[in-house]
């Protein structure tokens, strides 16, 4: 189902501002506004930003956000710019949910000088009271000893399409044990992961007998998948085989008395089809066919903000993925 869209109803900017302006434009977009929208906020979702980043693509994600969570999103830009100042932007926007005209507000603000270093006293200022702050990270990921992560319930980031899948992970592996983390291509997993699992229904003696996972797909989101199943199944590293490839596939060798199994969940070509299938020599076999979602970047942001807190089957999964990649 199509998620409402956001109609933006008021705007504001100004440069060189203190942050009691900023809050105080906003209040008064809010008061200015006929029609009687309410405010739903379900959080307070902080973006940060470089320079070179593209904050107009982020801020539509963000902003298709609204038919599910409503949110104050402040978007901070890390200027390349010693100078000190700030230059701000404040939009109000309503859409439609259950007939009711709901609020979204988001902030963008443009952060020279010293204060590039402090992003905490910049944000603590617009974040709702008793709402979790979630802190996304589009292009890059935050340093651990950043104090602005000590006040975020949930840190977003996205390990896909990164060739330094190792360092990476291990990067993220290391956020993992002090914060909350929610990795995007972790959430894109989750109807392989839901596929492998449901070929198991009727045959689940054949779970205590994989030998061998083999795994292929870009690197990180492969490692995560074979990380999983290490974990999940309590299987040795050996019994494990990552390949990078352009499409998913996982395929599993298993016995269960005297039976050898074949499980498979994979895309083979550019269609968008997926084939999940499990065969046992000299018994049942079981194939379907199904056509893979679209799963535009706001409706996974928004799955991976519908639970705040640790993941620890994803953690799980990370460090097992790290296993697999030393």
């Amino acid at each position: 189902m199509a998620q409402p869209v956001a109609q933006t109803i008021a705007e504001w900017s100004g440069d060189d501002v203190t942050l009691d302006q900023v809050e105080g434009a906003l209040n008064d977009l809010r008061r200015r506004e006929a029609r009687a929208a309410v405010r739903t906020t379900v959080l307070t979702l902080v973006v940060v930003l470089g320079a070179a980043d593209r904050n107009d693509e982020v801020l539509d994600v963000v902003r298709q956000l609204g038919g599910r969570h409503p949110s104050r999103t402040l978007l901070v830009v890390m200027a390349d710019d010693d100078r000190e100042g700030i230059d701000a932007q404040a939009s109000l926007h309503v859409l439609e949910r259950d007939g009711q005209p709901v609020w979204v507000e988001d902030v963008v603000l443009e952060v020279r000088g010293r204060a590039r270093f402090h992003l905490d006293s910049v944000v603590e200022p617009f974040t709702l009271p008793d709402l979790p702050v979630a802190v996304w990270c589009p292009f890059d990921l935050p340093a651990v000893g950043d104090p602005l992560l000590a006040a975020a319930d949930r840190i977003v980031v996205d390990t896909r399409f990164r060739a330094e899948a190792p360092d990476l992970l291990r990067r993220v592996g290391v956020l993992s044990r002090r914060f909350p983390v929610a990795d995007l291509s972790w959430v894109r997993l989750a109807p392989w992961r839901s596929l492998m699992a449901g070929l198991f229904d009727g045959c689940l003696e054949f779970a205590r007998g994989v030998y061998r996972v083999e795994v292929a797909g870009h690197l990180a989101p492969g490692a995560l998948m074979g990380g999983w199943l290490l974990s999940a199944l309590s299987l040795p590293a050996s019994a494990v085989v990552l390949e990078e490839a352009d499409h998913v596939s996982i395929r599993l060798r298993a016995t269960a008395d005297g039976q050898e199994a074949r499980f498979a969940v994979e895309r083979t070509s550019d269609e968008k089809i997926i084939r999940a299938s499990v065969e046992v020599a000299g018994g049942f076999s079981r194939h379907q066919t199904l056509r893979m979602r679209d799963q535009p970047r706001a409706a996974v942001l928004a799955d991976a903000l519908g639970r705040m807190g640790r993941d620890v089957v994803y953690e799980c999964a990370l460090g097992a993925a790290l296993e697999l990649l030393q």
